[in-house]
C-alpha cells in the first residue's frame, strides 16, 4: 500500500542522505459515515446525524468501535481504528516520524454535535500525541467548533487553557462520555480535565482526582449549546478527599478545574 511504500523509500532515502526526510506524514481526514442519506461532515442536525457525529472521532482510536460507513464494511470489515493502525505503519516502515492532520472536520459547525465531536477530536490528538493539526471549514456554520477550541485554549474568557502535558483519564463509558486531562510542567499541580456527555440526558459523573494536591473545590465551565459559548457554573465541593460528583448536562463539554 502507498503509505508503507513512502514511508519505507523515505527511510531509505534518510539512510543515503545521512540525515532525515521527512519529520511528520501528514493526512486529511473526513470520515465517510453517513446518517439519514447526509454525510455527517455537514451541517444536518437530524437526530441520527447527531448520534453518529458525536460518536464518529471513536474511530480515530477505539478498537471495539465499527461505524458504519464504506470504509468500516466493505474495505476493513471492521474498526478503522485510524490513529494506531497509521502508528503500526510508522514504526514498521520509518520511526520517530511524527503524525499531522493538517485537514479535518466533523460537521455541525453550528451545533452542539459538531462541538462535542471537535472537542474529542481535540483531546484525542492530544492524547495521542499527534505532532500538528489544522481544522478546515466546509460550510460558514463554524461557531459552536470555535467555541470547542476555546474549551482547550480560553475556557474563562481570560486565557484559561488545557494544560502543557497530557495525563492519564478514563471513563467507564466511552461512548457515552469521553474525558481528558492536564498538567503544566511549571505546576503539576495545576490540573485542567475536559469531560464530555455525548448523549440526550444528564449523568452523574464520579471524578477521582489522582493526588498532585490535595484540591478544596473545582470550578466549573460548561459549553451546552445552543449558543456557542462557555458559561462558568457554580464551583463544585469535594465529598472526600480529592473525589467528587459532577452532573453532566446533556450534550455537553464541561471543563474542570480543581483547586
Amino acid at each position: 500500500m502507498f503509505l508503507s511504500y513512502y514511508l519505507q523509500a523515505m527511510a531509505d532515502a534518510e539512510a543515503q542522505e545521512g540525515h532525515r526526510i521527512v519529520d511528520v506524514l501528514d493526512l486529511h481526514w473526513y470520515t465517510e459515515v453517513y446518517a439519514d442519506g447526509q454525510r455527517i461532515t455537514g451541517d444536518d442536525n437530524s437526530p441520527a446525524s447527531v448520534e453518529a457525529r458525536v460518536q464518529a472521532p471513536r474511530s480515530l482510536w477505539d478498537d471495539t468501535f465499527h461505524e458504519d460507513s464504506w470504509i468500516a464494511n466493505d474495505v476493513l470489515q471492521g474498526p478503522v481504528r485510524l490513529l494506531p493502525w497509521l502508528r503500526e505503519r510508522i514504526d514498521e516502515h520509518y520511526p520517530g516520524t511524527g503524525l499531522g492532520f493538517t485537514e479535518y472536520n466533523y460537521g455541525g459547525g453550528g451545533h452542539i454535535s459538531g462541538a462535542i465531536a471537535q472537542a474529542d477530536v481535540l483531546g484525542i490528538f492530544g492524547r495521542e500525541a499527534v505532532t500538528m493539526a489544522a481544522y478546515w471549514a466546509l460550510t460558514d456554520q463554524t461557531s459552536m467548533i470555535w467555541a470547542a477550541f476555546r474549551a482547550f485554549t480560553s475556557y474563562d474568557g481570560q486565557g484559561g487553557k488545557f494544560g502543557d502535558t497530557s495525563i492519564h483519564a478514563a471513563t467507564s463509558d466511552v461512548a457515552a462520555t469521553s474525558v481528558y486531562a492536564s498538567t503544566d510542567v511549571a505546576d503539576p499541580a495545576r490540573t485542567v480535565i475536559v469531560a464530555i456527555n455525548k448523549t440526550a440526558g444528564p449523568l452523574t459523573a464520579a471524578v477521582s482526582l489522582a493526588a498532585y494536591a490535595n484540591y478544596s473545590k473545582v470550578a466549573v465551565w460548561q459549553l451546552t449549546g445552543p449558543q456557542p459559548e462557555l458559561v462558568a457554573g457554580a464551583d463544585l465541593s469535594l465529598a472526600a478527599t480529592n473525589a467528587l460528583l459532577y452532573a453532566m448536562p446533556a450534550y455537553s463539554v464541561s471543563v474542570l478545574v480543581p483547586q
